[in-house]
């Protein structure tokens, strides 16, 4: 079994799972890279934890951040694991073949101020105006993702009930509650925008579905209008998490909100609201409290 072959077998095992176009994409080109070092001909069996140590390096020398080798390597590792699974080599190298630390990166999010300044640039009198205030509403005030936002469905979108179905990584589907105002908003432009001949809920002026694009050229813009270069979608998703750590909510709802599968991922906010939390203390404080 050459390693060309098995990564045939292991991409025909993503589509029969139901991996999401952008997880096979994302496997595809880290595992590109891997037969690229190797050569299409390596035989799975004789294949070392040396030469893997050495292609890992080789990545090193690629000029590429910690965070994006650990995505490779991750790739990697896993596509390890299923041909170790399969008996296609006989070592548990990805047992021996760790993860590089990576450097974690400082998260930044929107001031109250900014917030305020993002939608009050919105002509919601105007159809597209009002779809942009909802999609960044949806990012902000329950930690959508991009492509989340771009794939909802109207059917999903339970306003009376106060949340939505969503469709995260993996093809998961969890249930995201809503806010009042967002709420507001988007009944507001449902009406305005009628039915249409397709699922999704956001459309552009030709009644079809917007796209990831159209998300990220709506951010171009606001970046530049406002001032404000840091400016990206994903930018409001990390303040919608930081907020709701300050206002009191706690990790294992946020965990659910945001589609992690693991609090690891969660803990990454909490340091930004300590702050808060030593001003906050004495309202929780159990002595301060009685003393009431």
């Amino acid at each position: 079994m050459t390693i060309q072959q098995a990564f045939e077998d292991f991409m025909l095992e993503q589509k029969v799972r139901g991996n999401s176009p952008k997880t096979q994409e994302y496997y595809s080109g880290a595992l590109r890279l891997l037969l690229t070092y190797c050569g299409p001909e390596q035989e799975m069996a004789a294949l070392t934890l040396a030469q893997l140590r050495h292609h890992y390096l080789a990545l090193t020398e690629k000029g590429l951040s910690t965070t994006t080798i650990q995505s490779y390597v991750r790739a990697w590792r896993a596509f390890l694991t299923w041909c170790y699974q399969e008996g296609y080599i006989a070592a548990d190298l990805p047992q021996k073949f760790r993860l590089p630390k990576a450097k974690r990166p400082t998260i930044d999010v929107l001031t109250d101020r900014e917030v305020q300044q993002l939608f009050s640039s919105f002509d919601t009198k105007h159809l597209p105006g009002l779809r942009n205030y909802c999609i960044c509403a949806l990012m902000l005030d329950s930690g959508l993702r991009m492509d989340e936002v771009v794939t909802l469905e109207t059917e999903h979108v339970h306003l009376a009930e106060g949340y939505a179905i969503v469709c995260g990584k993996g093809n998961k589907e969890r249930m995201v509650p809503l806010g009042n105002r967002s709420r507001q908003m988007l009944a507001r432009y449902l009406r305005r925008r009628g039915p249409v001949d397709n699922p999704r809920l956001f459309q552009t002026s030709q009644h079809t579905p917007i796209r990831q694009t159209t998300v990220k050229q709506l951010f171009r813009k606001l970046k530049k209008r406002l001032n404000i270069p840091r400016l990206r979608a994903h930018l409001l998703r990390h303040t919608f998490a930081t907020r709701y750590l300050e206002n009191g909510g706690d990790m294992y709802s946020l965990q659910q909100i945001l589609g992690h599968t693991s609090l690891e991922m969660v803990k990454r906010y909490v340091h930004l609201t300590h702050q808060k939390t030593v001003a906050a203390f004495p309202q929780f404080s159990p002595l301060d409290r009685l003393a009431r």
